[in-house]
Formats: structure tokens, C-alpha cells, sequence
């Protein structure tokens, strides 16, 4: 098909906010959703070159097409590996824990299955997955795969070529309602907002708009227009719409599923429809605009750009982080804009046609370089531990009560009740998070839990706190730590209930439980506060998640709530944490033997001066 002068233009936007959104996500928290203008626009021109190439041969010749698909996307994604396993070296090996099995997953295209099987999530973990962006292109190919099935079967029953467009039409119509529909119960009523990001069958509906809208631009092609003013008005608000939800929208927000992402799919079809309407007349001689011609070629590199600036981002954050907070991203830009530019000038049949013509000496030349760079490949895979250290310490804290490595807590009648409390949580929370009343509260059964003596402090918390769970009892006299990975702060009903139905509530409660949480509401915190009682005091620690996800929204939650209460009190672990990486291991969230001791000496003090 016949080049669209300006599709280009909307990779570049894309691309952009994309970027912007991984690197300081701070700045533009809904920057995701550009990757419905990039889905939209495969949906459109993959579709339109498949029902031409049937329009002229009737037939779609499945191998050859695939292969298309990977002469594309292989290079770039091949070179992204190696270059991410190389200069794996020169970080810690947590930061490439499991690179082994992300690495298979993003070369077979599957890495968004790989994630929803092992239960990642895309805006938190406690071991970034450097290849965990190629989710992107496990979808794309996806439906690579998918679409062309469907249109050879779909026009090849058609007796008239025209109705087998009108029917391929309402087929990519009602697989995009579907997927719309499926996207808007998982992500905003079930809240599973991985499942409906990073499958096929919910994340689809970009691809099925612009398939759609390829099939009706097949029936009835568009025709440039003389006036341009109305086609241009169109792609200026559309863009400013999308900026606007950038802005506006989050990652875990129902209507970033219910309105944000279909709404910015179909605000891509406006583009296009416009854009075309703006195309030159063929008779006329071109004269772009040479901002435009620019930004054409800039959305040649997309594709490159953005596959090295997420492993970039991760690996230059750890290697440069005693450098000014500037350079890693400048260099991170630099390097990704020479690597896309680097991959967009491959072509793969030519270099496969030079290599069979050279001469033996030359392609000699050739395998020693390859089998030379292979050697460090192997090396860093083999490097690479398959769990980080973190996750294993954790592991070995949660399921001893203790770290072997240090010295145990004297806590032993609370560590059983907080086993048979963790045996029952699901069940605790399910029926406590809604409580406003505990007068309310079917009694708790107390012989579930052994007798103990009660502690002063209860300090409830997440995986921060569990590595901190021994440095918080030693270091605070009669304190007791529940804490487990993973826990949002949602969860702090149904155990406190539990403590307070056992009548081991103590006077002072320490909630850690802000890392994993993505909304923080005033309702939340005041049921907790219900559910304890009012005549306890509470400390709120505010959260550090790393630099990708600093937690200041919900911070500012738990700092407003405390503002307004005589009882509840902050304790700012953010304000300590967020520029002192040393007190961090490598993913800059969990924290080494000195941060432990900073953590529990920083809820100490705020008990102090309670």
C-alpha cells in the first residue's frame, strides 16, 4: 500500500510520551496509554496489506507474511539482548536475576504470557525484568498471527470480494467489542489490572479498531481534501486529548480500562482518518514542512528507541548512581537514539544474500566475530542467578519468622499468632475490610491462636519490613513485626481485627504497607483507625519504591490523613530513602543491613516523640 505521509509523525508522539512515562513516571503517570496509537496503527496497516495482497493473488501466503513480520522485528530485539547482557557485567547480580527465562520469553514473543504465569506486575517488583517491555512485541506478534487467519478465511468463503470485506469488517469489530469488554471487567471492575494490560484477548481492541477501519477504507477508499483545515483540527485535538489523559490517568485506575485506552484507540482511527484527508495530491509536488520531514524520520527510529531505553534505564541507574540524577538519562537518549538508527538501516535479506555470495575467507571472518561475542552471551547467562538475593533473604525471613543470618527476635508467642493469623488473613480480610463498626465484629476464635503476652507496638508491613523485621525488635523495646511480602495496605483491617478479636492489640500500631499500594484513599485509612479503635496511636511510614515507581501520591495521602488526626502520626521513611540509594539493595527498594537499622531507628524516634 501507498505510504501515508504523517503516520510517522504520530509514531514520534508516541514514543515520546512513552519514554517520558518510564523514565519519570512522576512527571506523566498516564503515559502508557500511547501504546494503543502504536497497536491501532499495526491493526490499520497490517490489515490493509493483507486484504490488498488477497485483492491481487487471492491469497495470503501465511509463512512468507510471518517471516516479513520477523526480518522486522528480530534484528533490533537480537541486538537489544546482547547489548543488555553485556553490559550486565558491570552491575550487581540481582539486576539480571532470571534474565535466563526473560530472555527466551522476549525471543519467542511470549514474554506478556511469561508475566501474568509468574505473576509479575508492571509497575512494581522487587527484581526489574529488563526485557519485561517486550510485552509489547509478544502482543504485536500475537496478532500477527492472528489477523491473517482471519482475513484468509473470512474473504476466501466470500463469493463476491465486496461482501467479504463488509463481513471481515463486522468480524474485526466484534473481536474489538469483545476484547473492549473483557479489558473493562478485568481492569475496572475485578481490578486485575495485569491481566487486562498484557493479554491478548483484553488488550486487543486497539488492533481490531484499526483493522476495522482498514476494511472500511478498502470499501470506500478516502480522497485527500482541498481544504485542509478541518482534517488538521482533528489530529491537533486528538493529540491534545491523549496528552491530557497522560497526565490525568494511572496504571491501576478503573478508567484507564473503562475510558483511557479504548478511548485513546479510537482517537488513533481519527487520526488516521485524518491524516489521509491531508495526504498531497499525487499529481502535486510534495513540500513538506521540514519540522514534519524530521519528525517522519524521528518515527522511523520508534521501533529501536524503544526497545534499549528500558534495559538502558534499569542498568544506568545502578552504574551511574554516584553521578548527578541528569546523566544516566542523557546518556540512556543518546545511546538508544544511535542504537535505533543502527537497527533501522539493517536489512537482513541483503546481509543474507552477501553472506552466501562472499567470499570463504569473509564469512570465515564473520563466524569468529559471532563465536567471539558469544562467548561473553554464555558468560553473562551463566552469571546470572535465576532468583535474586533479595527475594531469596525474604524468602528465608518469612518462612523461619526470623533471617538465619541475624540474630532471632525474643517475640515467640506473637510469631505464632501471627502464623495462625496468616493461615486464616484471606478470610480475616475478606470479612473485616468493609468494617466501619467493630462493636459489629463476630468474635474472633481465640483458641486459633496460643496465648502470649501482649507487645506495646504491632508494627504491620510489607517486604521492607520483613528484611527490617529483626533491626524493629531489637532495636524497639516491646515490639512485635507482621509483616509479608507483597501487602497493600488494604489488608491492615483484616489483621488488626484478628489482633484486637485475640486481645493482643497493643496501644501503639506501626503501618508500613505503602510500597505495594497504588491508591490510597482517606475511607482506607479511617476504617483501619475503626476497626484498631480510636484510643490507640498510629504511625503511618510513607514509601520509596524505587525511581520507578517514587510513591509521592500516596505519600501525600498518608501525610493529609495524619494532618488531621490527634492519633495518627508519620513516620517519613521517603524523605531518607529517596536520595540515599546506599541504604538500598540494587532494585533501591529493600534494604541492606545499614538501611534496616535506619528504618527501624527512624519508627523509634517517631514512637519517642509520640
Amino acid at each position: 500500500m501507498q505510504w501515508i505521509v504523517g503516520i510517522n509523525a504520530l509514531r514520534f508522539f508516541a514514543i515520546v510520551l512513552i519514554v517520558i512515562y518510564h523514565l519519570f513516571r512522576s512527571v506523566l503517570p498516564g503515559g502508557f496509554v500511547a501504546v494503543e496509537i502504536f497497536f491501532t496503527l499495526s491493526g490499520f496497516f497490517i490489515v490493509s496489506k493483507l486484504i490488498e495482497e488477497h485483492q491481487k493473488t487471492d491469497n495470503i501466503k501465511y509463512g512468507k507474511f510471518l517471516g516479513r513480520r520477523l526480518v522486522r522485528l528480530l534484528p533490533g530485539l537480537l541486538i537489544m539482548i546482547v547489548s543488555t547482557l553485556l553490559l550486565s557485567f558491570l552491575v550487581h547480580p540481582d539486576i539480571v536475576a532470571g534474565i535466563q527465562k526473560y530472555a527466551l520469553a522476549a525471543v519467542t514473543f511470549t514474554t506478556n504470557i511469561v508475566e501474568l504465569i509468574l505473576g509479575g506486575n508492571y509497575e512494581n517488583a522487587i527484581t526489574p525484568n529488563l526485557f519485561e517491555h517486550t510485552w509489547f512485541l509478544a502482543l504485536e506478534m500475537q496478532f500477527y498471527i492472528l489477523a491473517p487467519l482471519i482475513v484468509k478465511m473470512v474473504l476466501g468463503q466470500a463469493k463476491k470480494p465486496r461482501n467479504g470485506l463488509k463481513l471481515l469488517g463486522v468480524v474485526f469489530l466484534f473481536l474489538g467489542a469483545f476484547s473492549l469488554a473483557a479489558m473493562m471487567a478485568y481492569g475496572g471492575i475485578f481490578h486485575q489490572v495485569d491481566r487486562a494490560y498484557f493479554a491478548l484477548d483484553t488488550h486487543m481492541a486497539g488492533f481490531c479498531f484499526g483493522a476495522t477501519f482498514a476494511v472500511l477504507n478498502s470499501l470506500v477508499p478516502r480522497t485527500p481534501r482541498t481544504k485542509k483545515f478541518l482534517p488538521t483540527l482533528g489530529v491537533v485535538l486528538s493529540l491534545v486529548t491523549i496528552m491530557i489523559l497522560a497526565f490525568k490517568l494511572n496504571y491501576s485506575d478503573a478508567m484507564t480500562y473503562f475510558f483511557g485506552l479504548p478511548f485513546t484507540a479510537i482517537l488513533t482511527v481519527i487520526m488516521i482518518f485524518c491524516i489521509i484527508k491531508l495526504q498531497p495530491n499525487p499529481r502535486a509536488k510534495r513540500k513538506n514542512l521540514a519540522v514534519l520531514q524530521m519528525i517522519e524520520k524521528l518515527g522511523n527510529l520508534s521501533y529501536g528507541i524503544y526497545l534499549f531505553h528500558w534495559p538502558f534505564y534499569i542498568l544506568f541507574a545502578e552504574i551511574f548512581a554516584h553521578l548527578d540524577a541528569w546523566f544516566a538519562p542523557v546518556l540512556n537518549a543518546m545511546l538508544s537514539f544511535l542504537l535505533a538508527y543502527f537497527v533501522a538501516k539493517i536489512d537482513l535479506v541483503k546481509f543474507w544474500q552477501y553472506f552466501k555470495t562472499a567470499k570463504p575467507a569473509y564469512r570465515g571472518k564473520l563466524g569468529l566475530a559471532a563465536v567471539i561475542l558469544l562467548v561473553p552471551i554464555v558468560l553473562a547467562l551463566v552469571r546470572a542467578p535465576l532468583t535474586s538475593s533479595i527475594a531469596a533473604q525474604l524468602e528465608g525471613i518469612s518462612n523461619d519468622g526470623i533471617s538465619t543470618a541475624e540474630e532471632k527476635s525474643q517475640s515467640s508467642d506473637y510469631i505464632g499468632i501471627a502464623a495462625a493469623l496468616r493461615d486464616s488473613g484471606d478470610a480475616l480480610d475478606n470479612q473485616f475490610r468493609a468494617t466501619l463498626n467493630p462493636d459489629a465484629m463476630p468474635k474472633h476464635n481465640s483458641s486459633a491462636a496460643p496465648s502470649a503476652n501482649a507487645a506495646q507496638v504491632l508494627v504491620i508491613g510489607d517486604s521492607v519490613t520483613l528484611g527490617a523485621k529483626v533491626a524493629l525488635e531489637t532495636t524497639i523495646p516491646g515490639t512485635f513485626v507482621d509483616a509479608k511480602e507483597s501487602r497493600g495496605i488494604e489488608t491492615a483491617t483484616g489483621i488488626i481485627a484478628g489482633y484486637k478479636a485475640s486481645g493482643k492489640l497493643p496501644e501503639t500500631i506501626v503501618i508500613s504497607l505503602a510500597t505495594n499500594e497504588r491508591n490510597i484513599t482517606e475511607s482506607l485509612l479511617q476504617n483501619i483507625i475503626n476497626v484498631a479503635g480510636n484510643d490507640r496511636n498510629f504511625i503511618l511510614v510513607t514509601a520509596y519504591a524505587g525511581p520507578k515507581q517514587p510513591r509521592e501520591r500516596q505519600n501525600q495521602a498518608l501525610k493529609a490523613f495524619a494532618a488531621t488526626r490527634n492519633n495518627v502520626y508519620i513516620a517519613d521513611w521517603w524523605t531518607i530513602s529517596h536520595s540515599n540509594w546506599s541504604l538500598m539493595y540494587a532494585d533501591h527498594i529493600h534494604l541492606n543491613p545499614e538501611g534496616r537499622q535506619t528504618y527501624a531507628n527512624l519508627i523509634y524516634s517517631t514512637i519517642k516523640g509520640i
